[in-house]
């Protein structure tokens, strides 16, 4: 429904009730005898409700949009009401007002004021028809004068108010549009350093990434570059595991740094740990660690992260608040030596790049300990006899001096034992000195055994000379293992190819501090009794005393 069809509905309804109105009106002053002659008055009211009903009805079947037919409405509404102004010879104040309403409803949808007198043409034909000649009566002109003048000022006035107010409607539609247009721009503004903002974001995020990925380079290299220049010290291997301990603390932050060494000989593990916790915790955390799952990724050589640990599900970090961590097994090759553990309270707290730094360090260390451990190899090669593989006089100065001290400290006993092979160089000169060779070996390997049992040592002292040390056994215990030793070489055989013999040693005993106070003379007291036993016989214990020598049978 177009807006002049929805109004002149709106205008039919109530000039409709109007109407009726006026009808009611007219009954009630006959009834109540205040006018008598109303005939006229029905007819010009039931003239106007019938055209109201028509225009209904127009309006109903959409015809109204045409303009003509609107006009036309317009001028019959006009005339019934001219009619209804005059009706009584003289104009009164309600029906000039209805035709006023019926202008400004024209007006409302038209508003061109060159047209306006043409629509008092109705009221002058009404007058003339209800007035005839009276019309012509000067006060009858006045009143029809005063009336279109009063109706054509008042219209005036309503459409240059109304014109006023759309004016100043256009104006703030104007400015409506023009904040809306602002809006817009402030919209695509916001919008734009919405986008401006992410790419800021992005540009921060990737600026952060990039200063990390920087700060972990430095620290990757300044780790390497330390660890580079210890690992020529590589006497200093402890040291070189606990200063990378404590750069991977100072520069990754984390709350405890273990690197774990895998001792494949004895099978134990060597711990160098920097910790923020107590040395009850770290022990605790040593006994758990060797009972552990983890020691499998010692040979697995697979670097595990876990950044999520508060799920209990590692024994080895009880006692400790754990967030993450990371464990890097430290391997060259096929040769595992161990791993890197590192720690942290916080959730999350490992990275890639901090991967790459473990797996760099680890490299270094591996190195380190590979060349730590050779080292330790050519050393021991250097400290043991060729011929027999035990220990050589050049070790046993080195280790005498530090056991005896041990055993000052700790109030502990040592016992020493030297024997010589009796007639040595009579196997030498009958079978010769291959044989004497595998004469050496085979007391030497009986020697080992017998000291292996007490963590004892035996070196070779001289040409078919060797000395037992056994730290923390008294020399009456060393009489009885000394003994023990020369009946097993007394029943022992060696048999090379067609030759066998039997062999036979002499043997000197002594003890510190039962005997003697010092290195020196413990081994010259030991030596003293040996060659007791040769003067004595041969094939036999002697152990010295502070007063002389005691043989043993």
């Amino acid at each position: 429904m177009s807006r002049l069809e929805f109004l002149e509905k709106r205008y039919t309804y109530i000039h409709i009730g109007f109407l009726i109105l006026m009808l009611i009106h007219l009954e009630f002053n006959q009834w109540i005898g205040k006018s008598s002659d109303i005939s006229l008055n029905k007819f010009l009211l039931a003239a106007a409700l019938a055209v109201m009903g028509i225009k209904f009805l127009v309006i109903k079947k959409g015809l109204l949009q045409k303009y003509h037919l609107y006009i036309c409405f317009k001028i019959m509404e006009l005339l019934y009401v001219g009619g209804l102004i005059y009706q009584d010879q003289v104009v009164l104040v309600f029906e000039p007002l209805v035709y006023l309403l019926i202008l400004i409803e024209i007006f409302s949808v038209s508003a061109n004021l060159n047209s306006l007198f043409y629509y008092f043409i109705p009221l002058i034909v009404s007058s003339v028809m209800m007035l005839g000649k009276d019309f012509f009566l000067l006060s009858n002109l006045v009143n029809t004068i005063f009336l279109i003048l009063s109706n054509a000022l008042f219209i005036y006035i309503v459409n240059s108010t109304i014109h006023e107010i759309e004016k100043n409607s256009d104006k703030h539609k104007e400015l409506l549009i023009q904040a809306q247009k602002k809006n817009e721009e402030l919209l695509k503004i916001k919008e734009h350093m919405e986008l401006v903002n992410k790419e800021l974001e992005q540009q921060k995020e990737e600026m952060r990434k990039t200063s990390e990925s920087f700060r972990n380079n430095v620290a990757e290299l300044f780790i390497l570059k330390e660890t580079s220049s210890y690992i020529g010290s590589i006497l200093e291997i402890q040291q070189l595991l606990e200063l990378v301990c404590d750069m991977i603390m100072g520069i990754l932050g984390v709350d405890t740094c273990s690197i774990i060494v895998y001792d494949e000989k004895y099978e134990t593990l060597d711990f160098h740990i920097k910790s923020i916790y107590s040395h009850e915790v770290i022990e605790n955390f040593k006994v758990n660690l060797s009972n552990s799952s983890l020691q499998k990724r010692i040979k697995d050589k697979e670097i595990l992260i876990n950044n999520n640990c508060r799920d209990k599900k590692y024994s080895f970090l009880e006692g400790r608040d754990v967030g993450s961590f990371v464990a890097v097994p430290l391997y060259k090759g096929n040769k595992s030596y161990g791993l890197i553990l590192a720690e942290h309270t916080l959730e999350n707290y490992f990275s890639t790049s901090n991967t790459d730094l473990f797996k760099a360090v680890s490299m270094q260390v591996a190195v380190a300990i590979e060349n730590a451990k050779l080292y330790e190899q050519m050393e021991e090669m250097a400290e043991r006899d060729g011929l027999t593989n035990v220990y050589n006089r050049m070790y046993l100065q080195k280790i005498m001096p530090k056991l005896i001290e041990s055993a000052k400290i700790h109030n502990q006993s040592i016992s020493i034992g030297i024997f010589d092979i009796d007639h040595f160089k009579v196997f030498n000169d009958t079978y010769g000195h291959l044989f004497g060779d595998e004469v050496l070996k085979a007391i030497a390997h009986l020697a080992q055994k017998k000291v292996d049992a007490y963590h004892g040592i035996v070196a070779r002292y001289g040409g078919e000379e060797f000395v037992m040390i056994f730290p923390n056994v008294t020399l009456s215990e060393a009489a009885v293992i000394i003994e023990d030793l020369r009946k097993e070489i007394e029943h022992f055989t060696l048999t090379k190819e067609d030759v066998s013999a039997k062999i036979t040693a002499s043997f000197g005993v002594s003890g510190f501090p039962e005997v003697v106070d010092n290195v020196e003379s413990l081994l010259r007291t030991a030596d003293d009794a040996m060659y007791m036993s040769k003067r004595q016989g041969r094939n036999r214990v002697t152990v010295a005393s502070v007063n002389g020598n005691n043989a043993m049978d």
